[in-house]
């Protein structure tokens, strides 16, 4: 195994704040060797934020999480480890990884090791990165956690911007194919909640959002026609990835319904990333686009058989 001498170590560790992943990828070893070699060393254990020099977020930043939080995203505190500050945590389908990667992207700055694979079981399929716990997280946490889950306030309403919707849409909005009115999947929260939002909506964008009950008892989703859908879309279009366009009903876009074969056939044969792809698109009337955004909406995984 590779030996890094004492004041290498301390030299990268402590006077540069390199983070054990960084370091291995410098000298083409594990994270597990440098952290052995740091304490035959005696190297003090730098907190995450000692080596973040980042005091603050940038507007980018800033507008990207709180969008997040609406959404998918969540701010976490592991007790478990005695730590006392916040971290965000990102997780999404592994069809969704150019998003993933687009959410890291922002993010980078506050991250210290690569986007990996959940390998729970009951997690297949599934994608993540977390950032490095930092006091600027766990100000946040206070607002959005107050009693330790999120809730909807003026204050958190009062940061969004443009990109945040958009974060907030590319997780949780879809359009309805038999009427092409937007909707927002919302159902972790309350209906005050929901009061809250379509009234923050309205005055200061001038967009009427109604709430509709869900298909799950006692939940509600925030529901657009089409003029409200349209103005929402023109407010996040720009920051729309390439591969999330496909939420953006454009007027001309023609939905075919899915038959009950297909779904069947899809359930039977998607097996991820070893699906074959040739006998799928031969059979199925449906391009891969269309195929993926399906299997995700089926929470589909290897083991998924009827």
């Amino acid at each position: 195994m590779l030996l890094i001498t004492k004041n290498q170590l301390i030299k990268d560790y402590l006077d540069k704040k390199l983070s054990s992943y960084k370091i291995a990828k410098k000298y083409n070893c594990t994270p597990t060797w440098i952290n052995v070699l740091r304490k035959k060393y005696k190297i003090r254990t730098l907190k995450p934020h000692e080596r973040n020099p980042l005091s603050r977020l940038s507007q980018r930043q800033k507008a990207y999480i709180y969008g997040s939080l609406l959404g998918d995203g969540s701010l976490k505190i592991n007790r478990l480890k005695r730590n006392s500050n916040a971290y965000l945590s990102i997780a999404q389908s592994e069809t969704h990884k150019n998003y993933v990667e687009f959410q890291y992207s922002i993010m980078e700055d506050f991250i210290n090791a690569e986007i990996k694979i959940d390998k729970r079981t009951d997690r297949k399929n599934m994608i993540y990165f977390r950032t490095i716990s930092h006091p600027i997280f766990t100000r946040i946490y206070k607002e959005i956690y107050p009693n330790g889950v999120k809730t909807i306030s003026n204050h958190w309403l009062k940061q969004l911007t443009p990109l945040s919707f958009a974060i907030w849409y590319m997780d949780d909005g879809s359009i309805v194919q038999s009427n092409h009115q937007m909707r927002i999947s919302t159902e972790s929260f309350s209906y005050q909640e929901h009061l809250l939002i379509q009234k923050y909506l309205k005055i200061r964008w001038n967009i009427f959002a109604g709430i509709k009950e869900s298909s799950r008892k006692g939940k509600f989703i925030l529901s657009f026609r089409a003029k409200e859908r349209d103005n929402f879309f023109k407010l996040i279009k720009q920051y729309i990835i390439p591969g999330m366009k496909y939420k953006i009903y454009n007027g001309r876009k023609k939905w075919r319904e899915w038959s009950p074969f297909e779904i069947k056939y899809l359930k039977q044969n998607y097996l991820g990333r070893k699906t074959n792809w040739k006998r799928m698109l031969v059979i199925l009337d449906h391009s891969r686009e269309a195929i993926l955004r399906k299997a995700s909406y089926l929470s589909l995984t290897r083991q998924n058989k009827i």
